[in-house]
């Protein structure tokens, strides 16, 4: 056991998923009084956006694919992806999304990690050559974003320095990078980036500001490019308004439109069917390969980079049945839109969450994120697992999302009784990202989000 709990850095400690494990008969947890405000506000916007899907006709286009985040690959953790046992890492957190029916895995590859300047490429080459074979070994698709690293930032240890650059050189970089994944990686689906607002205030380049010079800059990396058989997009978060995807779609050969979706109030969810549809007239693919309910109420910008006041929620375990709502109304939304291909981002949820109380009220961003480990930890080798992971397992396998709309949609209070989850079999399923090293980069995996 003390091996297992001392992995480098980020281990995967897995109990094999067993059919026939008992429901765990577990009360929601109490909606915290400083709490219940913002969560009727959230629950408000997806029953109604809901109640909005259900009175709409399923899109006849394609398939729908489940995927979800393939955290342990994450290029925001820089060196530590190259340690001893962060293979393990990945193929046991592989089997344990394969165990709950995912069909897909995304994983983000940035920039200027994958160039032959940075240290270690041919390491970082090699690391990606071999999750995506271990993928492939387990039939799922593989999806790539590459935008820019967080470099600079809480959320990688990674540093570079963007004003000694010009944009002219950076273009010419990440063009070369592309074609370097497309040949090295061959993935199914490569996402040029979907964070325009992310990607300015990360790099400072005013070209990133601007839907026009925006879509230049991705026609600049399509021109004369080998796609193989990859399929390539970029896109926008649904946060944003509709510029971005109107000149992607209507002013590039991608071939698909990215959406990223976190917020659920103002507009930002009837966005989903407004850019697909976009997309769509132009006929152009959509993914949506990153998603997660964003825990606020009100939506005062266009840009929802990294905040760890507001990314600490999500580990909390009263949000739980909140967040299956969600996971439930971005499957309806995505066959209803004929969205190729959906990832939540938050898989580590999938797993556990903590409970809040007077202790874990007062802890920081980097000490609930230990927390959050810490209990998975045990719940791995109780084998014991996250409800809202085997909510989605009953989604990727296909299960009725009609069924869970009607019992969405029947509830009155803003506390949601599991009741009618656990009656559909939808138990506590965990998997584990331990972190034991420097809490930084612990948040590295968990934190890579807006």
């Amino acid at each position: 056991m003390k091996y297992l709990l001392s992995l480098f850095l980020v281990t995967l400690i897995v109990i094999p998923y067993a059919s026939a494990l008992p429901i765990i008969n577990e009360a929601t947890p109490q909606v915290p009084q400083e709490y219940q405000e913002l969560y009727s506000t959230l629950k408000t916007s997806l029953d109604s956006f809901s109640a909005n899907l259900t009175a709409s006709s399923p899109s006849e286009v394609g398939s729908l694919i489940l995927g979800a985040e393939l955290l342990p690959a994450n290029s925001n953790r820089g060196e530590a992806l190259l340690a001893s046992d962060t293979m393990k890492s990945v193929t046991l957190y592989l089997d344990r999304l394969k165990e709950l029916g995912v069909s897909g895995v995304t994983f983000p590859v940035g920039y200027p990690l994958y160039t032959p300047s940075f240290p270690r490429y041919s390491d970082y080459v090699q690391f990606y050559k071999d999750v995506v074979q271990e993928v492939r070994k387990r039939g799922m698709v593989v999806e790539i974003e590459s935008s820019v690293l967080f470099a600079n930032s809480p959320f990688s240890p990674i540093t570079f320095d963007y004003s000694k650059l010009t944009f002219q050189k950076f273009e010419a970089q990440r063009k070369q990078m592309i074609s370097a994944i497309i040949q090295d990686l061959q993935p199914d689906y490569l996402d040029l980036g979907s964070e325009p607002g992310t990607q300015y205030a990360l790099t400072g380049y005013s070209e990133f500001n601007s839907p026009d010079s925006y879509t230049a800059y991705v026609n600049y990396i399509l021109d004369g490019l080998n796609r193989g058989s990859t399929k390539l997009g970029a896109g926008s978060g649904t946060w944003n308004g509709p510029e971005y995807v109107e000149n992607l779609a209507g002013d590039s050969n991608l071939d698909f439109i990215a959406l990223h979706v976190y917020p659920v109030v103002g507009p930002c969810l009837q966005r989903i069917l407004t850019f697909a549809n976009i997309a769509r007239q132009h006929g152009k693919r959509v993914v949506m390969d990153e998603a997660w309910l964003y825990k606020v109420g009100t939506l005062k910008t266009t840009s929802i980079a990294a905040n760890t006041d507001i990314f600490r929620n999500d580990a909390f375990s009263f949000w739980a049945p909140l967040d299956q709502e969600f996971l439930a109304s971005m499957v309806t939304a995505a066959k209803t839109a004929g969205i190729d291909y959906i990832s939540p981002f938050w898989s580590t949820l999938f797993f556990s969450y903590i409970d809040y109380d007077s202790t874990t009220a007062a802890l920081s961003y980097g000490d609930v994120t230990v927390a959050l480990n810490r209990a998975a930890s045990q719940n791995i080798l109780n084998d014991q697992f996250s409800s809202t992971g085997l909510f989605y397992k009953q989604l990727a396998i296909g299960y009725s999302t009609s069924i869970v709309a009607s019992n969405l949609s029947s509830t009155q209070s803003t506390t949601t009784s599991f009741t009618a989850w656990k009656s559909m079999g939808v138990g506590f399923m965990l998997l584990v990202v331990l972190g034991v090293g420097a809490a930084a980069v612990v948040a590295v995996i968990f934190a890579r989000r807006r």
